[in-house]
C-alpha cells in the first residue's frame, strides 16, 4: 500500500496502476483513462492541500486470509494529517488495492 501511494505522489502512476486490482487485464484505452482520472484527482487534491511530508501505514485488519484493510495517514507539510483505509486482496505472494466490491 506504501508503495502505491508513494508512487501517487511522486505521480508515476505507472507504478500506481500496478498496486491495483480492477478485476481484469486493463487495455491501453483504459490504461490512458485511469491515468488522466489520476491526474485531475491528483492536481485537485495539490491545490487543496499542502506538499506531503511523509505517508504512514497505521494498521492492518486481516478479514480472512486473502483480504484485509490497511490504514494510512498522510502528514502534510502544514501539519495537518489524513488518515485513510483502504482494502487490498492478496494474489499469491503480492497484495493489490481493491477498487472493486
Amino acid at each position: 500500500m506504501k508503495e502505491a501511494l508513494e508512487a501517487l505522489e511522486r505521480n508515476d502512476h505507472d507504478a500506481y496502476l500496478k498496486h491495483v486490482d480492477f478485476g481484469d487485464e486493463m487495455d491501453s484505452l483504459r490504461t490512458a483513462y485511469m491515468k488522466d482520472v489520476l491526474r485531475q484527482h491528483l492536481g485537485w487534491r495539490r491545490e487543496e492541500r499542502a506538499a506531503v511530508v511523509s505517508i504512514d501505514m497505521v494498521d492492518a485488519k486481516m478479514q480472512g486470509d486473502s483480504i484485509c484493510t490497511v490504514y494510512y495517514q498522510y502528514s502534510f507539510a502544514d501539519g495537518t494529517k489524513e488518515v485513510g483505509a483502504q482494502k487490498m486482496v492478496r494474489y499469491g505472494e503480492e497484495w493489490k488495492i481493491r477498487l472493486r466490491n
